[in-house]
């Protein structure tokens, strides 16, 4: 019965066009043939097909003149931000307020010195647990209780502990910053510190620290610190499972009592408030009495990282490796930073840099390879890497190595068209630095972190835009330094070698015995080409393996 009902329709439809026809569809600008009267069916399943569906040769364009030439951009306008407003308050905390009353929204970040220089040797991670246990609770509330209460207003209050600075961010909206404010005193003056959370909090951190030894891409950041700088420098040094478990609940109740102190703070206001308000939160109520410095941080040492040219940590099975080239660079105060960035944009700035074009785009090897400068308060690093198949990694040194190399040669020079690619992209991508609040207030805590002025960003636009292609030259020939540079390699030394040869992968093989990672890389030490200095192996700690 339905499939009578199914043909009886269809008949019915008289509207309905043809079934495919046995000669060639006309152009859709002509009228169609109309259609019979029925419209035989063939089976209720099979699908009704329109004969007059156009063909990729049928579809025509306009040939406005419009189209021939690419849209040019319009002029750029000037960008300016609001006004830092500095001020010091009573108890002797630096205030920087950017005043934005548009939205009813308020972001603030109290930032302090200390993190991981202040960790004390055997306990290294300390600052970050430490921070990390201000926002488990308070004494008033529990874990629960205190998550509870800042869902209720659709608030959040978050620590953070970085390699020398710490510090807590609070977000909230207008009206209920009074309530958001006392839970954020709380979290300041009278945390929970329980045993059950402290040691939930230490089981979690070791496992963390375990499940990154797995991981080609974790160890490299492990182990990149020990490399460049020394493993007894405090920029040098890596948390493992021994440091988390030395650690004791008392450590955090000393730690917090010695470094979170107003009179070396510095707080960053970004939003709907003013000075008068930020004064009355800070210097009267439950902060009225709060008073002292903090602990100086540490004279950090020079750094004195181990002897060698290619390190190499060896990850069992590692589906992938990592590779880096790195060396110290100019400091972010120098005065070429313009010319500096635009020119590390150009190598390995974005998807369209020379190192991701060769390594992902010509050779096949990676997903994704990223390098530039890289800034600390006191040092200045250049690193270029990748994450790329297993059997590539030691082609993939050499050609990273190679690509440094022709920028440092002027071999292939920085044209144009890659320059104003890079300006451009500078210059367009920085309204979205200030897309909200916290981002802004990152922004400017970023400035007094360097030393920078705080209208920095109101020239920022004219100092690229005058960036010119001599400028990055020079740039590559002063601060590139492959002589200087070390080579870090995570990955299976167990694994097969591939090298390039006329423009062909190929197995790697010596006197006719193909070679692993670990001993190709041996032999490249030997010979010389990345440099003297011989082949180094790590465990997942960073320590030399003897």
């Amino acid at each position: 019965m339905k499939r009578l009902l199914l043909i009886a329709a269809l008949a019915a439809c008289k509207t309905l066009p043809a079934p495919a026809a046995e000669q060639p569809a006309k152009p859709v600008a002509e009228t169609p043939t109309p259609p019979p009267e029925t419209t035989p069916v063939k089976s209720e399943v099979e699908p009704i097909r329109n004969v007059q569906t156009a063909t990729p040769q049928d579809l025509t364009f306009p040939d406005e003149e419009f189209r021939v030439k690419q849209p040019v951009p319009g002029a750029l306008r000037p960008f300016r931000l609001p006004a830092v407003k500095p001020f010091k308050l009573k108890n002797g905390i630096l205030v920087y307020l950017v005043e934005q009353h548009a939205l009813p929204l308020v972001s603030i970040d109290l930032n302090f010195d200390g993190g991981g220089v202040a960790d004390p040797k055997g306990k290294e991670g300390l600052s970050g647990v430490c921070m990390g246990m201000l926002t488990e609770g308070t004494e008033r509330l529990d874990k629960i209780q205190y998550a509870e209460a800042l869902a209720d207003v659709a608030s959040s209050i978050s620590t953070y502990a970085g390699d020398d600075s710490q510090g807590i961010s609070l977000g909230s909206l207008t009206k209920h910053l009074d309530t958001t404010f006392s839970l954020f005193v709380e979290t300041l003056q009278t945390p929970g510190f329980r045993a059950s959370d402290f040691d939930r909090m230490i089981k979690r951190r070791i496992e963390s620290v375990k499940q990154s030894k797995g991981n080609a891409g974790s160890v490299a950041g492990r182990v990149t610190g020990p490399v460049l700088y020394g493993i007894e420098h405090p920029y040098g040094t890596v948390v493992t499972e021994e440091s988390l478990k030395a650690i004791t609940l008392d450590d955090c109740k000393a730690y917090t009592t010695q470094w979170l102190k107003p009179g070396n703070a510095r707080l960053f206001v970004v939003g709907d408030l003013t000075e008068q308000q930020i004064r009355a939160l800070f210097e009267g109520g439950a902060l009225a009495g709060w008073k002292g410095k903090a602990t100086k941080a540490p004279v950090l040492p020079a750094p004195k990282g181990p002897k060698g040219r290619i390190f190499f940590v060896h990850v069992p099975n590692a589906a992938q490796s990592q590779v880096s080239m790195m060396h110290f660079g100019p400091k972010r105060t120098a005065p070429d930073y313009f010319a500096n960035s635009m020119m590390a944009s150009v190598f390995g700035g974005g998807f369209s840099s020379r190192i991701n074009m060769n390594l992902r785009e010509d050779k096949g090897y990676s997903y994704g390879a990223r390098g530039g400068f890289g800034y600390s308060k006191e040092y200045g690093t250049f690193n270029a890497s990748a994450s790329v198949r297993t059997d590539s990694t030691y082609q993939t040194l050499l050609e990273i190595d190679r690509e440094v190399k022709r920028l440092v040669k002027n071999e292939k020079p920085i044209e144009k068209d890659e320059l104003e690619r890079e300006k451009q992209g500078a210059i367009l991508g920085l309204p979205g630095r200030f897309s909200t609040a916290q981002a802004a207030l990152g922004q400017y805590r970023g400035l007094v972190y360097f030393g920078l002025p705080l209208d920095y960003y109101n020239t920022y636009v004219d100092k690229v835009g005058k960036v010119t292609e001599a400028q990055v030259k020079a740039s590559a020939a002063k601060q590139l330094k492959p002589g200087q540079a070390i080579y870090l390699v995570v990955g299976d030394g167990n694994a097969p070698v591939i090298v390039r040869q006329d423009g062909k992968d190929v197995p790697y093989a010596k006197d006719g015995k193909a070679l692993t990672l670990r001993e190709a890389l041996a032999d490249l030490a030997t010979r010389g080409d990345v440099g003297q200095g011989g082949l180094v192996e790590l465990d997942t700690d960073g320590k030399p393996l003897r």
